[in-house]
């Protein structure tokens, strides 16, 4: 799989980056680093970001993991693919796989380089399967900060045939809500690791407290972009539902169609946590 991450807007990208590193039974190929235009957020620095934590997680895997820079700004319109390194290693990866043997695709950011890689070679829908976090809930749509950031890149992958599975904002903060207590027992006795992990957690409530309690009440934050690994991993399920389309105020249409793309509806909250502490507790017992 691909992670495309605007690793370093929140705290989320890097949980959700870290859990990856830590799973062998999931093969990451790449991390794609992708803008966060709405707050100013650059791909060379979610690139930067995303090193960071791969050097503190697991820095033997530092030279086998490559971290391109994607799109630094959305697309223009529909129609215009925004040119990088990253799109371009999307579609080289892409060409090793086949519809029957897809390359996942784990957007944790804005769709801005998927987009351009369809926009690029429209035969990628038939390589790959999209997994994203994205939209505020089914069957409204809504744009939420990923669809935020480009509106236009999402209208194309949704207008193409990729397969797409979504996880919501309504989803992930009822599933993935944590209590800074929470989190500290979840990370902080863990190691090295851990405390990296809680140290971000802890950090991000205590330089954003007007947005935390506006978002998901006072001394608790979402982890969001867990939920495409928890897909990722068998620990989130949803249902078969139409392909909408993406109007210009973020909301869904529902023409008739035949197409379908899965909504997530559950995830395993427990078995996510209890996975990604046992995973980080054997790093840290091989240290």
């Amino acid at each position: 799989m691909v992670l495309t991450t605007d690793c370093g807007v929140e705290m989320d990208d890097q949980w959700a980056l870290a859990h990856l590193l830590l799973s062998p039974e999931l093969d990451l190929r790449a991390v794609i680093a992708t803008h966060a235009a709405s707050i100013g957020f650059s791909s060379v620095t979610g690139a930067a970001r995303s090193s960071e934590v791969i050097q503190r997680v697991l820095p033997t895997r530092v030279s086998s993991i490559p971290v391109a820079t994607g799109s630094r700004e959305p697309l223009l319109d529909v129609k215009t693919p925004r040119e990088s390194v990253g799109v371009d290693l999307l579609l080289q990866l892409s060409r090793d796989f086949s519809e029957s043997r897809r390359l996942i695709v784990l957007v944790t950011g804005a769709g801005t380089d998927v987009a351009s890689a369809i926009l690029k070679d429209p035969s990628l829908a038939d390589r790959v399967t999209v997994v994203a976090m994205g939209f505020i809930d089914w069957p409204g749509g809504g744009g939420g900060f990923n669809v935020k950031n480009d509106l236009a890149a999402w209208q194309v992958i949704l207008n193409s045939s990729v397969p797409l599975v979504i996880g919501s904002k309504t989803l992930t903060k009822r599933d993935l809500r944590l209590t800074r207590a929470e989190a500290a027992d979840l990370m902080s006795s863990r190691g090295a690791i851990g405390e990296y992990l809680y140290a971000l957690f802890d950090d991000w409530l205590d330089r954003k407290p007007q947005l935390v309690a506006r978002v998901a009440g006072p001394e608790a934050w979402v982890v969001w972009d867990e939920v495409v690994v928890a897909y990722a991993l068998g620990l989130a399920r949803g249902d078969e539902v139409p392909r909408p389309q993406l109007l210009p105020d973020m909301s869904f249409s529902h023409p008739e169609t035949a197409k379908r793309i899965t909504w997530l509806t559950r995830i395993d909250t427990e078995q996510v946590w209890d996975d990604f502490t046992r995973k980080i507790d054997s790093q840290k017992t091989l240290k």
